[in-house]
């Protein structure tokens, strides 16, 4: 490991350019070449967005840039260039990362920008999150947070728009509600067509009925201790302070689902009644169940804007 870094912040070029100076090959997105003391890290938010997921980047707060491990299919695992970034300082690394400048004049390559040295978070040096593989299938990876060494280079493009710097306490915070969608990374592509506008059309029903009623909705954006990507919720009822979960059907894996992810919120939006909407009449052990833990059922009749609410143990009109 003799060659020295010799390249200043902003330099731009190829792959092809960059292994030869410093080793490596010009594929992965983690190289840790024999010829230098480096890691080198290539990133390219674009590819993520396309993959179904937008960890990397700068976080909201611009403290940490956030990047994700390597394995594209199954759950990742700290080897190989993962092992290397996490274990860059005692092994004696630095930490090199390359953005995006454009396509290559020639090829299909991509011009390469440096961006900078980092470093390891010390607190908070990697989040376990979840995410789609290249094949489709849902999978937990390593994303790393990396803090600058020093003078790094800052640009818009390079920003992610939900990632955080991870916290040991999580927060939550009340947003406008937007438009309904199935939570982040909750179904296969094969069903979430008919998942997605099933649970739009019962939110849109339900949320009606609220507003007619003159209250006031929104949700909560929630990051989970430790990790950089936010939790959103269905529906808060900001008037009468209640938390609503949606599910596209009453099966009993959509209400362990919904009853999972309710419970989940509740550790960081306290004080807050939680109620599980469904399109129709759960079964009776199912009601026990949601009841065993202190959250109501709510469902619609039919097609109708008429909904019941199951709570302490009895069933009402809503």
């Amino acid at each position: 490991m003799s060659i020295q870094w010799g390249t200043p912040i902003g330099w731009t070029g190829t792959r092809e350019e960059i292994a030869a100076m410093y080793g490596g090959t010009k594929y992965q997105g983690m190289e840790t070449p024999s010829s230098s003391p480096n890691v080198l890290l290539f990133t390219d938010p674009k590819v993520g967005r396309e993959n179904g997921y937008e960890f990397d980047g700068w976080s909201t707060d611009g403290e940490v840039f956030s990047y994700t491990g390597m394995d594209r299919i199954g759950p990742q695992k700290m080897h190989k260039g993962n092992l290397a970034l996490r274990d860059h300082r005692p092994n004696g690394r630095a930490v090199r990362l390359f953005g995006v400048s454009g396509k290559a004049t020639t090829g299909n390559g991509l011009i390469r920008i440096y961006l900078g040295e980092f470093a390891i978070d010390d607190e908070h040096p990697y989040s376990i999150e979840d995410a789609p593989g290249a094949d489709g299938v849902m999978r937990t990876v390593f994303v790393f947070h990396l803090r600058p060494v020093g003078d790094v280079l800052r640009r818009d493009e390079d920003l992610s728009s939900k990632a955080a710097a991870p916290t040991d306490t999580g927060s939550a915070t009340e947003v406008p509600l937007e438009n309904h969608t199935v939570g982040d990374f909750t179904r296969s592509a094969v069903d979430a067509g008919t998942g997605i506008k099933r649970e739009q059309d019962l939110v849109n029903a339900f949320q009606s009925v609220l507003v007619s009623r003159g209250r006031e909705l929104n949700r909560f954006k929630v990051y989970p201790k430790g990790s950089t990507m936010p939790l959103f919720t269905d529906i808060h009822d900001k008037t009468e302070g209640v938390l609503y979960e949606a599910k596209a059907d009453a099966t009993r894996n959509s209400i362990r689902a919904g009853l999972g992810q309710l419970l989940d919120y509740r550790r960081y939006v306290e004080g807050r009644p939680c109620r599980l909407l469904l399109p129709a009449a759960p079964n009776a052990d199912l009601l026990d169940l949601l009841t065993e833990h202190n959250i109501a059922a709510v469902w619609r009749a039919g097609e109708t804007t008429t909904f019941h609410i199951h709570q302490d143990g009895e069933t009402q009109p809503f």
